[in-house]
């Protein structure tokens, strides 16, 4: 829920830098990954794709308040 309105509020405010494009490509790889994990049952890798997920969109907030 968090995703959409951070890529949409850096496409309003015409951010476009490595690391938000970066972002958008780990945040989507992170949920195929979780998907995955998620129906094999493994329960750490899981975690991990989902902690990765929220860092994709913490570099995106950050790019939004001119951090990153």
């Amino acid at each position: 829920m968090v995703f959409a309105p951070l890529v949409l509020a850096a496409q309003a405010l015409n951010i476009h830098t490595g690391s938000t494009a970066f972002a958008c490509a780990l945040f989507f790889w992170c949920r195929l990954i979780y998907v995955a994990v998620y129906t094999a049952g493994i329960p750490v890798a899981r975690t991990l794709a989902f902690v990765s997920g929220w860092i994709a969109q913490m570099i995106l907030a950050l790019a939004i308040f001119g951090m990153a």
